[in-house]
């Protein structure tokens, strides 16, 4: 899928995901989002040619399905094509590795993490006509499709395997131990922004783990196009900036933070961070 192109500055990319993330939730396409995230860190990529295979998918699946509408035939048949025929797999070997939380390596591997196969799911079963939404269960992102047989719970990173309520539980207690009951809360459908924030504070974990913290930052960054008033994100986002020796932008992100959250509990540690930066740079 990587031809030969001109490489997009990192400036365009991220003008782009502004776009993106101006507009409604509903006219957010997680795939063509997502592209847009990696390509900040991979500049020749061909964004449509990516689409272009997903959508080509999708009719596939379309032209099987022959215009039914049982749930059971579309993930069906969305499961023989992604999990039998292209081979798409869970692969977690490798979780703090940024290239994991990347769409278009996904796409090229046929391998993923939960959030960018559920990515995957989501988009295809939007395409083919399923009222599909992100569910984040501790430990595991899946995907929900709605309609007129309830919902359907689906393991994208599991082969696309239909999870009963028992098996959801069993999810829990491999986490808790027997300790958390299955709740509505837990399956509470995710909007699209939400999801392009999961995936982003994947990266940036990632990133984090790899202590490249240019990369961390640009995450940090996009999380906040997405939702400005996130004050955790913005604390860590001073953080990387100390690290950076960034001292002027670490106080400005410091005190949006104190304005955000005046009554944090961390409130006085972070006036005296301020104190001891403000004090560095005027000896400095």
């Amino acid at each position: 899928m990587r031809a030969t192109r001109v490489l997009t500055h990192p400036t365009l990319a991220r003008q782009r995901f502004r776009e993106i993330a101006a507009r409604s939730d509903t006219h957010v396409d997680l795939l063509e989002a997502s592209l847009v995230i990696a390509l900040e860190d991979q500049p020749a990529l061909d964004i449509d040619a990516y689409l272009q295979q997903v959508n080509a998918w999708s009719s596939a699946i379309i032209g099987r399905l022959d215009g039914s509408q049982d749930v059971e035939r579309v993930v069906e048949t969305i499961n023989q094509l992604l999990f039998d025929e292209e081979g798409f797999r869970g692969e977690d070997e490798d979780y703090y590795d940024p290239r994991s939380a990347l769409v278009s390596e996904m796409l090229d591997r046929h391998a993923g993490l939960p959030i960018t196969l559920s990515i995957l799911y989501l988009e295809i079963s939007r395409r083919v006509g399923i009222d599909a939404a992100g569910v984040s269960l501790p430990g595991r992102f899946l995907v929900k499709l709605s309609g007129y047989f309830g919902d359907i719970v689906i393991d994208p990173f599991d082969g696309g395997r239909v999870l009963s309520t028992i098996e959801l539980q069993h999810l829990l207690d491999s986490l808790y131990g027997g300790g958390v009951k299955l709740r509505e809360h837990h399956l509470r459908s995710f909007a699209r922004k939400e999801v392009l924030a999961r995936e982003l504070a994947q990266l940036k974990a990632a990133y984090l783990a790899q202590h490249d913290l240019a990369r961390a930052a640009a995450s940090i960054d996009r999380l906040l196009i997405l939702d400005q008033r996130d004050a955790f994100e913005v604390r860590d986002r001073a953080s990387v900036a100390m690290q950076m020796h960034a001292y002027a932008f670490a106080i400005d992100c410091l005190e949006r933070y104190l304005s955000l959250m005046p009554q944090a509990d961390d409130r006085s540690v972070v006036r005296e961070q301020i104190d001891y930066l403000r004090a560095w740079i005027e000896q400095n």
